[in-house]
């Protein structure tokens, strides 16, 4: 008899650890980035993050060499129209002045391919030039259910989803990972992206490379959301409670008072 006891015992300890593991498990699988199975063939295919100057982005651009004086007047200043800290905006034509070489074009380029450009013009009137081009206002907003939204300065102009959502302290335990919402300014007109972070084919989302001005929004799950209500349900209950004793003891207080 004993023996069928300890044998029931031991089969229901199983069941209840079987069920456990199966709980946690599931709750990894909506947590754990990437685990949802995916084209294996296009999760090793990289995107080109490298961004695309465009008109309005506001470029900082140093010309260094070996003889400072030689690579002067090719830097911006007071006298050049403009400041180091302010960079050189592109135009709507897509282009910038540059002290020296006047008028360049740049929109459409990457920022590698105008750092040689740069190079190989300037060589002919500086020895050995070292071109170091950043992106000034190139930014993304986190907001949403992220450890501290915010928005970022990316100075190369290179970063991706997991990038910013790394700068905004990872998602916690609370935030939705299948719904990532990027908005996007695109042609005049505002794009909303969706990016499942679960599924290894976000890599290969549009949406998962940011650009400029992009904003990501992350959702909270929805028992964050229903813990939320229950918290407030609570808060006003007290609060309900204390200003119901607090009117029983005026009441008091002004009924003593007038006898």
């Amino acid at each position: 008899m004993r023996c069928r006891i300890s044998l029931g015992l031991l089969a229901l300890t199983v069941f209840f650890q079987l069920l456990q593991s199966c709980n946690t498990e599931q709750k990894l699988s909506k947590i754990v980035y990437f685990n949802e199975q995916g084209d294996t063939t296009l999760s090793k295919f990289v995107q080109n993050i490298d961004p695309i100057i465009q008109p309005g982005d506001r470029l900082s651009i140093v010309v260094n060499a070996l003889n400072p004086a030689s690579a002067a007047p090719y830097n911006l200043s007071p006298t050049t129209g403009g400041s180091a800290t302010g960079g050189y905006i592109v135009e709507a034509d897509g282009t910038i002045q540059f002290p020296q070489l006047g008028k360049l074009e740049v929109a459409g380029m990457k920022r590698k391919q105008l750092i040689d450009v740069l190079t190989k013009t300037l060589v002919k009137y500086v020895n050995d030039p070292i071109v170091i081009i950043e992106f000034l206002n190139f930014k993304v907003t986190v907001l949403g259910e992220v450890g501290h939204q915010g928005t970022f300065n990316i100075p190369d102009g290179k970063v991706t989803l997991i990038d910013a959502i790394g700068l905004a302290g990872d998602l916690p335990f609370t935030a939705r990972r299948d719904n990532i919402t990027v908005i996007r300014e695109k042609n005049s007109k505002r794009e909303f992206g969706k990016v499942n972070l679960l599924s290894k084919n976000a890599f290969n989302s549009p949406y998962y490379v940011l650009q400029q001005n992009d904003v990501v929004y992350v959702e909270p799950t929805k028992d964050k959301v229903a813990a939320s209500d229950q918290t407030f349900i609570r808060n006003f209950s007290i609060a309900t409670s204390v200003l119901s004793v607090f009117t029983t003891v005026v009441v008091l207080v002004i009924n003593t008072i007038k006898k």
